[in-house]
């Protein structure tokens, strides 16, 4: 799994100015993070022996789950997180912060599944305290949605039945309607190709894949498997609307005959007008078995009362305007 880094640089200056002074401000400078690391570590260590103080400050410690968290030591972003978390923060995103590098940490440390998703759903719970209306965008793109795309990862792991799925499913349409990033949608993607294997989750996959392909991220490869999936699942018409979606954004051949064979009992002038594209577009077996089936559909079905002569005319004039589409770039 790539490690989601991300920049909280500047909620990390928005602390209030009750931090631990010049010198961990200086550290927090250090651009190397191994080094920062070692500084910061040394200041924890001075600062517990320190008489004068009842605890380790706060900031420190995000300081130092911050930088552990970057360098990828996740037993350290775990013992200073929890550390951190038990402290008092007046600026929630300091705590989304905390919660979700614990929460990351713990996935990736393949511990503590149970106390990560809670962690990533506590986020969500504080920005919705913070800001009800979602009129704070940062918020709710930079912390709520990286850890619904984690709760929906750690829940799809351990999913038992249909509504583990469902809530699996549900938090990663919410990520990306947060953040429609290309990473949001290949994560609910993949997600949707897990939940499709299990008997249980094949009702999530195609309500994560219907998402995807009304969101901005629609593309071929998502309305392809879409409609694979309704065909599997006997709704021909569904798969054959998304199918036309698809080759509107793409003319690809083996689409155009799958359209053909699902539109020929139905809309059979259509699947023609398809199958004519695949013939003329395709290679190897998609356009051996596209010229089949129209030549089938056409002689046999659609001119079978015309005269030899008036088929060939006509099926001249379906191939031609089939190249005439395909030379000028235009669908159907």
């Amino acid at each position: 799994l790539v490690l989601l880094l991300f920049s909280f640089a500047g909620v990390l200056q928005a602390q209030d100015s009750t931090h631990a002074g010049d010198n961990l401000a200086e550290i927090a400078k250090i651009p190397d993070p191994f080094a920062r690391m070692s500084a910061l570590e040394e200041f924890y260590r001075k600062s517990r022996r320190d008489p004068k103080k009842a605890e380790v400050d706060r900031n420190l410690l995000l300081h130092l789950t911050d930088t552990a968290y970057q360098i990828r030591n996740f037993p350290l972003v775990l013992r200073y997180g929890e550390d951190g978390l038990a402290r008092d923060w007046n600026n929630p995103r300091l705590k989304m912060a905390l919660y979700f590098y614990v929460a990351r940490a713990c996935e990736e440390q393949g511990v503590n599944t149970g106390k990560a998703l809670r962690y990533a759903s506590f986020i969500e719970e504080l920005a919705r305290v913070e800001d009800p209306t979602r009129a704070d965008a940062v918020i709710w793109k930079q912390f709520v949605a990286p850890a619904q795309r984690l709760y929906m990862r750690l829940l799809a792991s351990r999913a038992r039945d249909a509504a583990d799925w469902q809530k699996a499913i549900e938090s990663g349409i919410l990520a990306l309607e947060l953040d429609a990033g290309e990473e949001a949608g290949k994560e609910l993607y993949e997600t949707a190709l897990r939940a499709r294997l299990d008997e249980h989750g094949r009702a999530a996959a195609i309500a994560a894949l219907q998402a995807l392909c009304r969101s901005p991220l629609a593309r071929p490869e998502y309305l392809n498997r879409l409609a694979f999936w309704h065909s599997q699942d006997d709704r021909p018409d569904m798969a054959a609307e998304l199918l036309l979606s698809s080759y509107g954004m793409k003319r690809d051949p083996a689409v155009a005959y799958t359209i053909g064979k699902l539109l020929q009992k139905t809309r059979l002038a259509e699947a023609l007008d398809y199958l004519a594209e695949a013939v003329r577009t395709g290679k190897g077996e998609t356009a051996t078995r596209a010229r089949r089936l129209l030549e089938h559909l056409f002689f046999n079905v659609h001119a079978a009362d015309l005269s030899a002569d008036e088929q060939e005319r006509e099926y001249e004039r379906l191939m031609q305007s089939a190249a005439q589409r395909i030379r000028e770039g235009t669908t159907l």
